[in-house]
């Protein structure tokens, strides 16, 4: 194989290439395997809110790029047309970013997200496959700011899984908001949920910082769930050593043990009946223990059982909004009303 001149990889690079963990995909072909870029301008390229949102316009808009759902086993990056993962895409608005229905407005656009069997490579051997994406991204939320938010609107970053890691690299390079200081005044915040970010990303990239109280803005969230059982942190793919962690009980970066008594709700969205979820009162516990968010005291753990290769039991990655939906939605009013009084005094 030879490397274009550039010393990166290219998707022609990559011809004839099988790859994936734990299992690899069939030899990619860049002329068969790359399906067609989503056109912006297309309402079909963007996802349609479950008719169960309020319409009513808010103050304040959400950017949201929703996790990891393709997962077959030949197909590398997600065609936008197919029915059956844009149905996937659409649930992802109801079990996590439904914490933002009420309180501000959602645009989520489809994107040509990667096969989960190449995410632990996305960033290494995949990264020109990832990186379609990230181009993807980059159009919509150009889109999204000229032709929805028209600067009129301050502007929540969303994500879970693979939409965190999207949203953190593209972050690091200056995209969405973080490419200077007066973009940035217009974030409340980002949730980058389920994902890493590190003293390094931020060396990258100053002008990020982590949120280190509830009513912080323009800054970023990012937490990774998991069981106090021996190694679990080393089973979470997402945990990257020296990952800052916030707990979602108390929005704060330090080690204190935060009783279940403040986790106001998990709320667990069932296919069976999704406008009626399961929900739990004061559900779990949660501490940061070296680079990770540990739960206890779990009221109803037989809602968190494994259903992933990739995530086995005890990493609770599949339920990083669930356990701490009912904090996430009032941390969203939180940060809101925080920002706007901000900007009522400074005039921003």
């Amino acid at each position: 194989m030879t490397v274009n001149q550039g010393g990166k990889l290219t998707l022609d690079d990559l011809r004839g290439w099988e790859l994936g963990i734990p299992r690899t995909l069939p030899a990619f072909d860049p002329d068969t395997d790359v399906p067609a870029s989503p056109n912006y301008t297309n309402p079909d390229s963007w996802l349609v809110m479950p008719a169960h949102f309020s319409r009513e316009k808010q103050p304040v808009d959400v950017f949201w790029v929703y996790p990891t759902i393709l997962s077959d086993n030949v197909t590398y990056l997600m065609d936008i047309s197919n029915a059956a993962l844009r149905e996937k895409a659409h649930w992802t608005l109801v079990e996590q970013a439904s914490i933002f229905d009420g309180q501000a407005n959602i645009y989520a656009p489809f994107y040509r997200q990667n096969n989960v069997k190449i995410n632990p490579l996305m960033l290494t051997e995949a990264k020109p496959i990832f990186d379609l994406g990230q181009q993807d991204l980059i159009r919509a939320f150009d889109y999204f700011l000229k032709h929805f938010n028209k600067g009129e609107r301050p502007i929540i970053l969303a994500a879970h899984s693979q939409g965190s890691v999207r949203v953190v690299e593209l972050s690091k390079a200056g995209e969405l908001l973080t490419g200077d200081a007066g973009s940035l005044k217009r974030l409340v915040a980002a949730y980058v949920i389920g994902y890493s970010i590190t003293p390094s990303d931020l060396e990258q990239n100053p002008l990020m910082k982590i949120c280190e109280s509830a009513t912080e803005t323009e800054c970023f969230i990012t937490y990774n769930t998991i069981s106090d059982a021996d190694d679990k942190e080393k089973e979470g793919p997402t945990i990257i050593p020296g990952t800052f962690v916030v707990n979602p009980l108390s929005w704060t970066t330090d080690t204190t043990f935060v009783p279940a008594s403040e986790n106001i709700e998990a709320v667990f969205f069932k296919h069976e009946h999704p406008k009626n979820p399961d929900r739990y009162p004061n559900f779990a516990a949660a501490q940061i223990i070296h680079n990770a968010l540990v739960i206890t005291n779990i009221s109803n753990p037989e809602e968190l059982p494994a259903t992933s290769v990739t995530f086995p039991e005890g990493v609770y990655h599949m339920y990083d909004y669930a356990v701490f939906y009912g904090n996430l939605r009032k941390n969203v009013g939180d940060r809101i009303r925080s920002y706007l009084e901000k900007d009522n005094v400074t005039g921003k």
